[in-house]
């Protein structure tokens, strides 16, 4: 299947309307496409805060405050355990 872009304000509005449409379709083979689409979406929408995390730290100064603070909100989006993560990556329990 191929990808295709849209726009940020569709992908947003469509959102909406999947949401507003929980549990009101009485169809189940339609409440499963609805269920699949809300599924893709939240993956897009996780995709894209993780990419603008990852710009944050890359752009910002090496050695501020700033950069850290990037590169841990970064590592949490991706998943990535503590355990995995290099003594500089641990953030203070």
């Amino acid at each position: 299947m191929a990808n295709v872009l849209v726009t940020e304000n569709f992908l947003e509005d469509t959102y909406r309307l999947i949401v507003f449409l929980d549990g009101r379709i009485d169809d189940p083979a339609m409440e499963a496409v609805r269920k699949r689409i809300e599924i893709e979406i939240n993956n897009k929408l996780k995709a894209k805060r993780r990419r603008q995390s990852f710009t944050e730290y890359k752009t910002a100064e090496h050695g501020t405050e700033e950069r850290n603070t990037a590169r841990q909100v970064y590592l949490d989006e991706t998943g990535i355990h503590k355990d995995w993560r290099t003594t500089k990556e641990r953030q203070p329990d």
